[in-house]
C-alpha cells in the first residue's frame, strides 16, 4: 500500500463491474427532472467523456460501444485494469475511447477536448485531499460550460457506523502474513467473532452484524478496495457542495430518479424541517441525517441552464422509456432502500404492457386512456421508479440507430467471446438503451451458440464444465454430462421464449 499507488490498495484487482448511472440518456432524464436543460450532445449521443479512477473501465468501454459518435477517456493507474480494458477495447472495434495508465496528476497535465460529462464512481472518497485538489483543477479547467459531473461518494452520518469496522480490517490485515485475500478472509472472521460476543460498539450499532455478514459474501477484491485503501474518507453533502464550488460547479440534484421523491423517505413533518433550511446544501445535508444516508450518488453542473416549466414539460414528454422485463415479471411490491413499495396493478399492469411494445414517450403514454385516467403526475412517477429500479429505461433517440446497431454489434461479439471462460463484463451494450443490459454467464454462452449456429445445450456445457461448474434443479445438484444437458436444453427453451425477445428489442440479440 505504498510507493506508486500512493496509499491506494495494490497487488489486488477492483471488482469487474458496469454501472448505469452515467449512461448519457439516464443522465438526461435525471437532470431535465430536476429542471436543468441535459447537454445536448449527450441528448444526441456525440458527446465526450471521461471517466477518471475507472477501475477496469467496463463502464466507459461499453458506453463508447453504444455510441460511435461520442468519444471517451478513461484512467486508471493500476496497469492490470488498464491492459485488461484495452485488449476489450481492440477486440471490440472501439476506435473512440481511449484507456490511459496513468495517475490523477499525469492526467491532469495531459491537453485533451473539452468534456461534457464526468463520472467519479467511488473515487472521490477513496483518493487522498492532494488527488481530490487535482481532479478539481481538471474538472475546472476541462470540464466545459454546462457540462454534468457524476460522483458518488460515502457519506454522513450513514457510515459512521462502518468506521469502526473499516478500522478493524484495517488493522487485522496489517498485522497479518500471508496473501491479502487470505489476510482479508482471517479479519472478515475476526470481526464477526466479535459482533457474536456484542457489547461496547458492537451492540449499540444497529446494522453491524448484519454488514460483517455481507462482507462474508463479498469478494477480497471488493473487500480491499472499499475499506483497505491508506485514503478513505467520508463526506457531509454540504462540504461535497462547497467543494466543488471551486470548480464552479453547481449541485443539480440525485443522480438516480427516485431519489428525487422526498415523500418515499421522509415524513411530513421531516420535510418542514428540512425546509428551515436557507441553504439548499444544508437542507440536503438534513436530509441525509433524517434517513441516515451512507451513500450518494450526485449531478453537478457547470454553468448549467435552469429549464422552465413548459420546456421541462415538452423535454419530459419526448422522453422515451422501454422495459427492461418482461410485462408479467412487473412485480406488485417492489423492495427499494426505503422499504416494500407496492406497485398498484390498475396503473402498472397497462403501462408495463405498453413499455413492452417498444419505446414510448411520456406523452404517447398519457394518449392511452387505461393510463390517462391515473393523471400525468402518477405516470411519471410510475416511469421514475421503475427506471430507478433497473426494470425500464430512458432510450437515446431513433436518430443515429443504426450506427450505433452496428458499434454496438462488434463490441457485444467480443464481450460474447469472454464469457466462454468466465462471467464477466457481464453487460452487453444496447444501442437503443445507449447503456447496458445484464447478461448470466448461462444466457451470454447461449447467444454465442447462435451466433456460431451450434447445438446451445451442448455449446455452454462444453464451457461450464471446462470450469468445473455444475447446475441445479429444485435444490438437487445435476450429476453428470446428461442430467446438465438435459438442464441446460430446459433453461434455453425457457430462454428463448421469455428472455430473447427482450433483448432482441434491446437490439443485444
Amino acid at each position: 500500500m505504498s510507493g506508486w499507488t500512493e496509499g491506494y490498495v495494490g497487488g489486488i484487482d477492483y471488482i469487474r463491474a458496469v454501472y448505469r448511472d452515467w449512461s448519457p440518456a439516464l443522465l438526461c432524464f435525471a437532470l431535465t427532472l430536476h429542471g436543468w436543460r441535459p447537454p445536448e450532445g449527450l441528448r444526441r449521443g456525440r458527446f465526450t467523456m471521461a471517466e477518471p479512477g475507472c477501475g477496469h473501465g467496463l463502464t466507459s468501454a461499453l458506453l463508447a460501444g453504444a455510441h460511435p459518435a461520442a468519444r471517451f477517456e478513461a484512467m486508471d493507474f493500476n496497469p492490470s485494469h488498464i491492459a485488461g480494458v484495452r485488449r476489450l477495447a481492440a477486440d471490440g472495434g472501439l476506435a473512440n475511447a481511449e484507456f490511459l495508465e496513468e495517475s490523477f496528476a499525469d492526467y491532469a497535465r495531459r491537453d485533451g477536448p473539452m468534456l461534457d460529462a464526468v463520472a467519479l464512481h467511488g473515487v472521490w472518497s477513496w483518493v487522498s485531499a492532494e488527488n481530490r485538489a487535482i481532479l478539481l483543477d481538471v474538472l475546472r479547467r476541462r470540464l466545459a460550460p454546462g457540462g454534468v459531473l457524476f460522483v458518488s461518494y460515502n457519506a454522513l452520518p450513514g457510515t459512521l457506523a462502518h468506521m469502526p469496522l473499516r478500522r478493524l480490517l484495517v488493522e487485522r490485515c496489517a498485522e497479518g502474513d500471508g496473501l491479502l485475500p487470505d489476510r482479508i478472509a482471517r479479519a472478515v472472521d475476526f470481526a464477526a467473532k466479535m459482533a457474536a460476543q456484542g457489547g461496547g460498539w458492537l451492540a449499540g450499532t444497529d446494522g453491524v452484524a448484519e454488514r460483517i455478514e455481507q462482507l462474508r459474501r463479498k469478494s477480497a477484491n471488493y473487500i480491499a478496495h472499499e475499506y483497505l485503501n491508506g485514503d478513505w474518507t467520508a463526506f457531509y453533502h454540504a462540504d461535497v457542495v462547497r467543494g466543488m464550488a471551486a470548480a464552479k460547479l453547481e449541485f443539480a440534484g440525485a443522480a438516480v430518479p427516485m431519489e428525487q421523491l422526498d415523500d418515499l423517505a421522509l415524513s411530513s413533518a421531516q420535510l418542514a424541517l428540512a425546509a428551515e433550511a436557507h441553504d439548499p446544501a444544508q437542507a440536503e445535508t438534513l436530509r441525509d441525517m433524517m434517513t441516515n444516508r451512507s451513500f450518494r450518488r450526485d449531478l453537478f453542473v457547470k454553468g448549467g441552464e435552469r429549464l422552465g416549466a413548459a420546456e421541462r414539460r415538452s423535454l419530459l414528454g419526448e422522453t422515451r422509456f422501454i422495459l427492461l422485463v418482461a410485462a408479467d415479471d412487473l412485480p406488485e411490491v417492489a423492495s427499494t432502500p426505503i422499504g416494500r413499495l407496492p406497485f398498484p396493478p390498475a396503473l402498472y399492469h397497462p403501462l408495463g404492457e405498453a413499455l413492452a411494445e417498444g419505446p414510448q414517450s411520456l406523452d404517447a403514454l398519457l394518449a392511452r386512456p387505461a393510463l390517462a385516467a391515473h393523471g400525468e403526475a402518477a405516470v411519471l412517477r410510475a416511469l421514475i421508479l421503475l427506471t430507478s429500479l433497473s426494470l425500464a429505461a430512458p432510450t437515446m433517440p431513433e436518430d443515429g440507430l443504426e450506427e450505433r446497431q452496428a458499434s454496438a454489434d462488434r463490441f457485444n461479439a467480443a464481450v460474447l467471446e469472454r464469457h466462454r471462460f468466465g462471467d464477466t463484463p457481464g453487460q452487453l451494450a444496447s444501442p437503443l438503451l445507449g447503456a447496458g443490459v445484464p447478461v448470466s454467464r448461462i444466457e451470454a454462452l447461449f447467444l454465442l451458440a447462435a451466433r456460431r449456429g451450434t447445438e446451445p445445450a451442448a455449446f455452454a456445457w462444453h464451457h461450464l464444465s471446462a470450469d468445473g461448474i455444475a447446475l441445479g434443479r429444485d435444490g438437487e445438484r445435476c450429476e453428470g454430462e446428461e442430467a446438465n444437458r438435459a438442464e441446460l436444453t430446459r433453461r434455453h427453451a425457457a430462454f428463448v421464449q421469455r428472455r430473447l425477445p427482450l433483448l432482441q428489442k434491446l437490439g443485444v440479440a
